[in-house]
């Protein structure tokens, strides 16, 4: 089997990461769920978590070491920030997708619902996935 040149290495890497991470969570919103069918046929239930993230706003660069520009960057970065259609916004970053069967998805009695967010937290051997008040 061929190997993507670099690939062994990067893995290691992660292992080593990996091996010394106590432990990791982040919140994540659900922007999804759907039902789908898995490759043999079997109806599953698919749900998406999204973590909303802040887009840079534009950058105002300043040329040189003029006093005057130093003093004045800051305030026009700001100002442009602070229009509307300038400033980022926000965008949508993919997190987690989980699956569920039918069967599966109908033993969970208290069903998550789009909009929800949950924490996900990974401890170095275990994923837990939680609901938080947000």
């Amino acid at each position: 089997m061929p190997c993507i040149p670099g690939l062994k290495h990067w893995l290691f890497i992660a292992v080593i990461v990996f091996t010394f991470v106590s432990k990791v969570s982040f919140k994540a919103r659900i922007s999804n769920i759907s039902l789908v069918d898995s490759p043999t046929g079997e109806k599953l239930v698919k749900i998406e978590l999204s973590e909303d993230r802040e887009l840079p706003g534009p950058v105002v660069m300043q040329k040189g070491e003029n006093e005057l520009a130093r003093e004045v960057v800051p305030i026009v970065s700001q100002i442009l920030r602070s229009m509307p259609g300038i400033s980022g916004g926000k965008v949508r970053i993919p997190r987690l997708t989980v699956f569920f069967t039918e069967d599966e998805w109908e033993r969970i009695l208290d069903k998550p619902n789009i909009g929800e967010y949950l924490e996900v937290v990974f401890d170095g051997k275990n994923l837990f996935i939680k609901k938080t008040e947000d």
